[in-house]
């Protein structure tokens, strides 16, 4: 039996102030801090899922 499992994308946190037009990346850092934008940490990196930008952006 085969499975295969889907791996999401995900973004920077620059890619993602550039998507949402910001001026710096410490207002991404601040969405993430407060709990408005899902993130997660690879090792020192911190990544944005696709899935959480799209959630973000639809409001929920």
């Amino acid at each position: 039996m085969t499975t295969t499992t889907a791996v999401e994308s995900v973004l920077t946190v620059r890619d993602v102030a550039r998507h949402l037009g910001c001026r710096d990346e410490e207002t991404v850092y601040r969405l993430i801090h407060r709990g408005d934008l899902r993130a997660i940490r690879v090792g020192r990196l911190v990544r944005v899922p696709e899935s959480a930008l799209r959630d973000f952006i639809a409001g929920r």
